[in-house]
Order: C-alpha cells, then sequence, then structure tokens
C-alpha cells in the first residue's frame, strides 16, 4: 500500500491544490459532514488540556514578529463578507465563494447547537475589564485624534446618505435629552407629546404636541447646515443644501395647513447639548400660550 500522506518538505503541485480545494468546497456544502465536524470540535474542545495546549502553542506561535507580518500581508487586498455579490458571500480569510442558502444552515445549525448546550457563547456572562475599558477608550481618543481620519469618515457617512444605503437617523441623542427634560417635568409620552410623528402623512416630526398643534424640530448642526457654524452658506455640501430646501418646505407647510393653526419650534443640536432646560422652557412657553386659545 501506498502511503499517500504529505511528508515534511513535499512540494505539491497547483493541479493537487487545486483538487484538494474543490473536494474541500464540496466537503463544506454537505450539512451532515458540518453536524459531524461540529460535534468533533465540540467534543475536542471539551477537553480542558487540549484547551490549554492550543492557547499556548497560539501565543508562542504569534511572539514570533516575522509570523505576524506573513499575516498581515496575506490578508491585504482579500476580499471581506460585505463585498461579495448578489447571492453569494465571500470567505474573508480564503476567498471562497459560499452560497447564501449554505450560510442560512450553518448558521441555523450553530443556533440550534447553542440551545443543546453543545457548543457556547463564550462571551455570555463576561464583562471586560476596568483596565480593558480604559485601553479601549484611549485607542478610540487617540484614533479620533486625526484630522484625516475624520474627514474620510465624513465623507464616507456622506457617500452612504446620497445612494440612500444610510437609514433616517431617529431618536438621536438631543432628541433623547428633550424627551428626558420634558419626562422630567411630568410630561407623557404617548399623551401630552409623541415622539416622532407623522404629520399628516406627508413627513415624520421629531415632536408633536397635538393638543396643542405645537410641533418640535431637532436639527443637527451638520445635516441641516447651522449657519452659527457654517458661516459661508455658498459653501455647503450638496446633501446640506438638500436637506434645507426640505426643511423649508416642511415649515412652509406645517405653518400653512389649518389655517396657521400650527406653531413649528427648531432647535439646533448644539443649543441643545449647551442648555437643554433653555430649549424646554421655550417649548413650555409655547404649549402653555396654546393652551389658553
Amino acid at each position: 500500500m501506498v502511503d499517500t500522506r504529505f511528508k515534511k518538505g513535499h512540494i505539491v503541485s497547483g493541479e493537487t491544490r487545486r483538487k484538494i480545494s474543490e473536494k474541500a468546497k464540496q466537503r463544506m456544502t454537505n450539512p451532515e459532514y458540518i453536524k459531524k465536524l461540529g460535534d468533533a470540535q465540540s467534543k475536542l474542545w471539551a477537553n480542558p488540556e487540549h484547551k490549554k495546549k492550543m492557547s499556548e502553542s497560539q501565543k508562542k506561535a504569534w511572539a514570533n514578529p516575522e509570523l505576524r507580518k506573513k499575516q498581515t500581508e496575506s490578508h491585504k487586498g482579500q476580499i471581506g463578507w460585505n463585498k461579495g455579490k448578489k447571492g453569494l458571500q465571500v470567505a474573508w480569510n480564503r476567498g471562497i465563494s459560499m452560497p447564501e442558502e449554505q450560510r442560512g444552515r450553518m448558521s441555523e445549525t450553530r443556533k440550534i447547537r447553542m440551545k443543546e448546550g453543545k457548543i457556547k457563547n463564550w462571551m455570555k456572562g463576561k464583562h471586560p475589564s476596568a483596565e480593558t475599558l480604559k485601553k479601549q477608550r484611549e485607542a478610540v481618543i487617540k484614533t479620533w485624534a486625526n484630522p484625516e481620519l475624520r474627514e474620510q469618515n465624513r465623507l464616507r457617512m456622506l457617500k452612504m446618505f446620497e445612494s440612500g444605503a444610510f437609514p433616517r437617523q431617529s431618536n438621536t441623542k438631543p432628541e433623547r435629552q428633550i424627551k428626558e427634560e420634558l419626562i422630567k417635568r411630568g410630561y407623557k409620552e404617548g399623551i401630552d407629546f409623541i415622539h416622532q410623528y407623522k404629520f399628516n402623512n406627508k413627513f415624520m416630526c421629531d415632536f408633536c404636541f397635538p393638543q396643542q398643534k405645537v410641533i418640535v424640530e431637532v436639527d443637527g448642526d451638520f445635516w441641516h447646515g447651522n449657519p452659527k457654524k457654517y458661516f459661508d452658506q455658498t459653501k455647503l455640501h450638496p446633501h446640506q443644501i438638500k436637506g434645507i430646501g426640505r426643511d423649508k418646505a416642511k415649515e412652509a407647510y406645517i405653518r400653512k395647513v389649518d389655517n396657521g393653526s400650527w406653531t413649528l419650534l427648531r432647535f439646533w443640536e448644539s443649543d441643545i447639548k449647551k442648555d437643554v432646560v433653555k430649549c424646554v422652557d421655550r417649548i413650555e412657553e409655547v404649549v402653555a400660550e396654546k393652551k389658553k386659545i
């Protein structure tokens, strides 16, 4: 009998590697094989001695700077999960095209196995230490201190909004600040005011006091082009100009409907952050005036 096992130093031809790869792909489309593989892995990792050996082996391997460099180089240019073609998802670490149906089966299998207790969510019940949280905060602060990175992120966000890939932001921090202050003063959501109110089935408004016919809008400084921050309004981004146009149209409609009986209040994001109490004082003042009418 011929020993077909690969020996150390043996060079495998490209054709052989291709055949091995094809067989591996074929096996991974078989749900029974995936289940058996999962059972074997669960059994193996249930052994504390095995986990200890693997951990020590990985630590030893990653202590080698040459290995880390090779790993970084090998990952450059590889396709990410979310950049695959329609109906396919691309495995980032191997470039193997995985059908959507197969990914669904694997996901369902994992859920069932977790429910049965055969595999565990290793993060369940665990919380990062204070030292880890501190390091994470420092890393984020250091990263965002880079003005070039902030500008790149801003442009990327704009492209996402313009393409429609980014959903409309609701329940933003300034909105939550307004709502929390209103509730603190005794106003009840759903009775005294409505958060995210669809006005006449035309468009959404941030807050509405329906009995007093008062609308409150919370405007982000960038997205609505706050003139206190963007002095030269002729140099605004097209997305900002479009937003300002929508604001004007919305305001004109609200002030005209029902013989002009509705009142619209606008607050800038920066003003709310600076003094939310003052902003809510203004809302209360207008609501009180409308109650008298």
